[in-house]
């Protein structure tokens, strides 16, 4: 792997929120966090598209993995169940407030959101409830695009102890959609989360939606413009955005996606150094009280964060072992494209 330099200031900043907001910085490389329904490992590593000349030039954490491909950025999740859930999983996106579009804007979001149901089919997407208006029932649903957990790449189920590094080579683990084709690969994964364990580990990655979304310039980019880029805030208002994995045990008795019904497993808040919530605009400190280095092309350095990356300028890792169970799986490029 080419060499990185010292100065690299990872832009994309995340913190896992519990019970108001508590937050946890990474020991050693992905991320952990654990409550009552699960302990979670979480990493996403990314191109460094905010600094061209060191994208192109393959000299940034993970280019032995990211750099050839399209993708922009991977997203690694790993679980281990405390309670097995009662209702089906999503995997989602949710704003923290109603953002009104319109326009160009609600012509983008439907490019988006059209792509992604081409494939997982029976994803659900909702703009939320504006709260200047009344609310069925009186609550009212945050914007929401959720997907079922076929949405991933790729998956794997592995014996505790068995399972792979997330910093590790993958290609060799689970399953992937692309190896076995759509249909194998949802049934395959609707199998196994017919029969989750608190005794079995699950791996996902996702990657097959990142060339449409750059997650550290905050734009809407790849081919859903016509070649254009929109800055994602006029999408999905002021950052952050949540990625959440969550049940919805009572699904009978109400469509939306409400907060009352829904039990949260993992919520993790998501910004770019370069587009920071407006409460952090202002500091060059980590919600540790760590000071970070200036980001290039960033405004300012966002509080309350910590590295995506964490400490990955380690020498390139040898491929993890592949699971027992890799004729089980497939990986999930949800546009088909690798």
């Amino acid at each position: 792997m080419p060499s990185v330099g010292g100065d690299y200031e990872d832009p994309l900043k995340w913190r896992f929120e519990e019970n108001g907001g508590s937050q946890r910085r990474s020991e050693i490389r992905a991320e952990s966090f654990e409550n009552d329904l699960c302990s979670v490992k979480l990493m996403m590593v990314h191109r460094p598209t905010h600094e061209p000349d060191r994208d192109k030039a393959n000299d940034y954490p993970f280019s032995w993995h990211l750099g050839g491909r399209k993708r922009l950025w991977e997203l690694r999740m790993q679980l281990r169940f405390k309670r097995v859930p009662e209702g089906q999983l999503y995997f989602a996106a949710e704003l923290a407030s109603f953002v009104a579009v319109n326009g160009l804007v609600r012509q983008a979001q439907k490019a988006l959101v059209a792509g992604v149901r081409g494939v997982v089919g029976d994803c659900y997407h909702s703009n939320g409830d504006d709260p200047s208006k009344p609310a069925p029932g009186g609550e009212t649903e945050s914007p929401t695009f959720a997907m079922p957990l076929w949405a991933f790449d790729q998956f794997d189920v592995s014996a505790p102890g068995s399972e792979p590094e997330l910093t590790a080579d993958l290609e060799a683990v689970g399953m992937r959609r692309t190896e076995v084709g759509v249909s194998s690969y949802i049934k395959a994964m609707k199998d196994a989360l017919s029969n989750i364990s608190t005794d079995r580990v699950y791996t996902f990655c996702l990657w097959g939606v990142s060339q449409f979304l750059d997650c550290v310039r905050w734009e809407i980019a790849g081919g859903i413009l016509m070649g254009g880029t929109m800055d994602f805030s006029r999408l999905c208002g002021k950052p952050p955005v949540y990625m959440t994995l969550y049940e919805r045990p009572d699904q009978a008795s109400e469509t939306r996606h409400l907060t009352s019904n829904k039990r949260s497993f993992v919520r993790v808040a998501c910004w770019s150094a370069l587009h920071p919530p407006p409460e952090t605009a202002g500091s060059g400190h980590d919600f540790l009280g760590t000071e970070l280095a200036p980001v290039a092309v960033a405004p300012a350095a966002a509080a309350e964060s910590f590295d995506l990356l964490g400490d990955l300028c380690g020498p390139e890792p040898t491929a993890a072992a592949p699971s027992g169970k890799a004729e089980e799986a497939a990986n999930i490029d949800l546009l088909g494209l690798m």
